[in-house]
């Protein structure tokens, strides 16, 4: 924030994984000057897919809606016209004089509008949304007074000083000293239908768009497209040995259970002398 403001930058906040988290008692999402949410179905709340962008400043909502809107210039809701006042009296780049506002683009936007459908659920959802991240808490927290005696086998996550989560998942690290490899567990729980996730992409730098890309402008005598600051020694850690387990709403007492018995069982396994 501090350096946005010293740029004289917006501060687009990212809080597509984290809706109902708190930071030093402030919900995030609320810091930026915009912030994003995602409706895709792990997350907190869902219309199936999409998202939205949100802010309290009136001049960016109506730069945000036009973006949204294929570019265009008028702010008009749906259904209504020549909020304006001068609908067919404007005359904005080189279009005739009085060319109806409606069908003016003043930005290069995109079509992002979700069916009546979709919205639909998402207000049946934001209904619940306080109630599914206390339960996306009660289900992390399990997690980690249940597993607190495996921390010479991964390392657990802690929640960073002044927050309060809403969750996204359980996020578990096989310890370089562990008997065993992340691929292993993995594996394993796998078997047992207990799904888990990598956390995401990994290290970006190691994927084969960006490998490929590389080398693709390394054969034409080109720089990389991206730049690499250090060894990414702890993203390699990640991307190698962590995983994610489920906090979903949904879970039941019994669920929650058998995936710990099943976690701790494999590693209580993997420990003993064959």
């Amino acid at each position: 924030i501090e350096f946005c403001r010293l740029k004289d930058l917006w501060l687009i906040e990212d809080n597509c994984d984290a809706s109902g988290s708190l930071f030093k008692g402030k919900k995030t999402g609320t810091y930026g000057d915009m912030s994003t949410l995602s409706f895709y179905p792990p997350h907190h709340m869902t219309m199936g897919e999409g998202g939205a962008v949100l802010t309290d400043d009136a001049s960016l909502l109506k730069i945000i809606e036009s973006v949204r809107d294929w570019g265009r210039d008028c702010y008009c809701p749906p259904g209504v016209d020549n909020t304006c006042g001068k609908r067919f009296d404007w005359e904005l780049g080189t279009l005739p004089r009085g060319y109806d506002h409606k069908y003016t683009y003043s930005h290069l936007g995109f079509n992002l509008k979700v069916t009546d459908m979709q919205a639909a659920v998402g207000l049946a959802q934001i209904k619940k949304l306080d109630s599914f991240g206390n339960a996306r808490r009660a289900n992390w927290k399990y997690y980690r007074d249940d597993l607190a005696d495996l921390e010479d086998t991964f390392i657990l996550p802690e929640p960073t000083p002044h927050s309060d989560p809403s969750w996204f998942g359980f996020m578990l690290s096989v310890r370089e000293t562990a008997a065993f490899k992340r691929e292993d567990i993995v594996r394993h729980l796998e078997s047992k239908k207990i799904q888990t996730r990598m956390l995401f992409a990994g290290n970006l730098v190691r994927q084969p768009a960006l490998t490929n890309l590389a080398q693709d402008r390394s054969d034409m005598g080109m720089a990389a497209p991206y730049r690499v600051v250090g060894d990414l020694k702890v993203t390699d850690q990640v991307m190698n040995g962590a995983f994610w387990i489920g906090v979903y709403p949904g879970l039941t007492e019994e669920m929650r259970g058998y995936v710990s018995t099943t976690l701790k069982a494999f590693v209580r396994d993997q420990a003993s002398p064959h």
